[in-house]
């Protein structure tokens, strides 16, 4: 069984029925890669040069509003062709699979769609950004010869594992739990020991600590061999489904409606996007519970 199949307009009332019976038990995690790569273009090349006089700007806040503003402005700004080839040529430079042929990428393609985007901006705020960008590119040079284990903090695969482990611990309690994910090359062991390290490392924002989880490990297997895996597959077309409705502007879908439970507590995008709207569209019962039994509101 594919998620395809299980979203057809004939399964419509089974998937239902059986997302019904999941309730409790399942977690989607939403996921924008444009706004993740966003964010990521601000932190790599901002954030460095912020520091140097002192300002952090994951801790202050600035650099979420800037990647939310570019997130929602850029394309319109600078032209959709435009943003598209920057966060195209900034991908190619920092994703370590582009690596794997003998001739790594180099930033003079990045430089050179930083620069034709920061020409052609007449809008005030969002060329601030682009200037700030232009300005601090030089630590671009830092990611040319970077390793494959070093950039892959640049893949969203690692914060978004670390951030749904917190989210299991919000939804199960202080327990030890382990992932069981599908085979994947990126997923090493190297990789699956930064992701636990990460998730079991405490955290806090603008004051609350968030849930410590105790993931004891990442086991990787063939899902044709196992059906949890296979239904974790149906689950993330169901999550495609659900973000692609928002996207179009639809957010009380039956579909949504069913599993809005099991929607992750964290979505990665910018403050005001369908996916966001979609996550706070209802309460999430399982965040406030968590909430209201562990921090002074």
């Amino acid at each position: 069984m594919k998620s395809k199949t299980a979203l057809l307009p004939r399964n419509r009332a089974v998937l239902l029925e059986s997302l019904d019976r999941l309730a409790g038990a399942a977690n989607i995690t939403l996921v924008d890669k444009g706004y993740f790569l966003t964010s990521k273009l601000v932190e790599t090349l901002i954030g460095p040069h912020a520091a140097r006089w002192g300002t952090d700007i994951g801790t202050t806040g600035m650099g979420r509003a800037l990647a939310d503003h570019l997130d929602r402005h850029g394309h319109g700004d600078v032209g959709k062709a435009r943003w598209d080839a920057l966060l195209s040529s900034y991908n190619s430079l920092v994703r370590s699979y582009q690596r794997e042929d003998a001739r790594p990428p180099t930033v003079e393609a990045f430089f050179a769609t930083l620069k034709d985007a920061f020409d052609n901006c007449a809008t005030k705020d969002t060329r601030e950004i682009l200037s700030m960008l232009w300005e601090s590119r030089m630590f671009a040079y830092e990611y040319q010869g970077r390793s494959e284990v070093e950039l892959r903090e640049l893949d969203p695969l690692m914060p978004t594992m670390s951030g749904v482990a917190r989210n299991w611990a919000m939804r199960i309690g202080d327990v030890p739990f382990e992932f069981l994910a599908d085979t994947y090359s990126g997923l090493t062991p190297t990789v699956r020991g930064f992701i636990v390290e990460a998730s079991r490392t405490p955290l806090a924002v603008a004051g609350n600590v968030l849930p410590t989880p105790d993931l004891r490990a990442i086991s990787l297997k063939d899902s044709r061999a196992d059906a949890r895996i296979q239904l974790a597959d149906i689950l993330a077309g169901v999550g495609r489904e659900v973000a692609r409705l928002a996207m179009a502007g639809t957010f009380d879908d039956e579909l949504q409606v069913t599993i809005h439970e099991m929607l992750d507590n964290t979505v990665m995008a910018s403050d005001g996007s369908p996916l966001d709207v979609l996550t706070g569209r209802r309460p999430l019962r399982y965040r406030d519970d968590w909430i209201d039994a562990n921090w002074n509101t």
